[in-house]
């Protein structure tokens, strides 16, 4: 039991650590003139195509989600494609390394998921962790260094809308029934991130030409390290160790992505964010390592 957690935890460790990599990335992939819509678009399209190619063969014999686990996969795959795109909004208008801390907001996110569909309320050991996330926060985004006056809100709203949406996406799985296969829990995920993109990104890399001046090979990379990859990963992992879990192990992305927009961007880092990244991290520890406490909010009245 205690090695298959191990496995399970390896697994969301990894998950993240390819996405956390894939924002740098992009972000590296639109300097050199490709669009965050077709890079978007590419990524998803790509993902969508290998999955089910990889399915094929044995098609017949993968069991596919049915009533309820369709409904949490349908509301997984449109709040990832959601928080992707609302992401990669905010990495264009603003550094790396501060979208990710945005995007970070996800761990008293799920929090509150916690309150408002089981009923209960954190422990004094999580309310101490949203503390220090909160209060690392607040340095990474540079208010003692009067850079907050000088950021795009429309930019941060991006970034929490994100935060918002990759919370959601997180806490869904914990739900599903190992009733189906992963592969057709993944392929049918982002089969319909790709369709809810489509409102807000139409898939105009078919036909501009991008293509076929580089995105074909862009695309495939990042469909794989960016979607196929950590979906798999996550949709094995998440049912064995919990949502809430799943938000601390993914707190991996952040270092991942400061250190690759570093080698990527040449983002200098002041020791300032550093020191808020640390905080959020030491946040996300303190809130889920040490053990909870919780108490159902209708414990008074028993």
């Amino acid at each position: 039991m205690v090695h298959s957690k191990s496995i399970h935890i390896l697994l969301m460790l990894l998950a993240a650590s390819f996405l956390g990599f894939t924002a740098p990335l992009v972000d590296y992939l639109y300097s050199q003139g490709f669009t965050i819509m077709d890079l978007t678009n590419a990524q998803y399209g790509f993902a969508v195509v290998i999955l089910w190619l990889m399915m094929l063969p044995v098609l017949n014999r993968i069991r596919f989600p049915k009533g309820k686990d369709l409904l949490l996969i349908i509301g997984t795959g449109a709040t990832s494609a959601w928080a992707i795109y609302f992401y990669f909004k905010s990495i264009t208008l603003l550094p790396v390394s501060l979208s990710i801390v945005l995007l970070f907001q996800v761990t008293w996110i799920v929090t509150v998921l916690d309150i408002i569909v089981k009923r209960v309320l954190p422990s004094v050991q999580k309310w101490i962790g949203i503390a220090f996330i909160l209060g690392g926060t607040i340095l990474a985004v540079g208010l003692f260094q009067s850079e907050l006056p000088h950021l795009s809100w429309i930019a941060i709203g991006y970034g929490l809308l994100a935060a918002v949406c990759f919370g959601i996406s997180l806490y869904l799985p914990e739900y599903m029934t190992k009733d189906s296969s992963p592969f057709a829990r993944a392929a049918l995920t982002l089969t319909v991130g790709a369709f809810s993109l489509f409102p807000l990104y139409p898939p105009t890399y078919l036909t501009n030409g991008a293509l076929f001046h580089g995105l074909l090979g862009w695309g495939i990379i990042t469909g794989l390290i960016g979607q196929v990859l950590p979906l798999l990963f996550m949709l094995v992992a998440i049912p064995k160790i919990g949502g809430r879990m799943a938000g601390v192990l993914s707190a991996v992305e952040l270092p991942v992505t400061v250190v690759s927009a570093n080698f990527l961007l040449g983002e200098t880092i002041s020791w300032f964010r550093w020191l808020g990244i640390l905080l959020i991290l030491i946040g996300i520890c303190c809130s889920e390592i040490m053990k909870p406490t919780s108490h159902q909010i209708n414990a008074r009245e028993n």
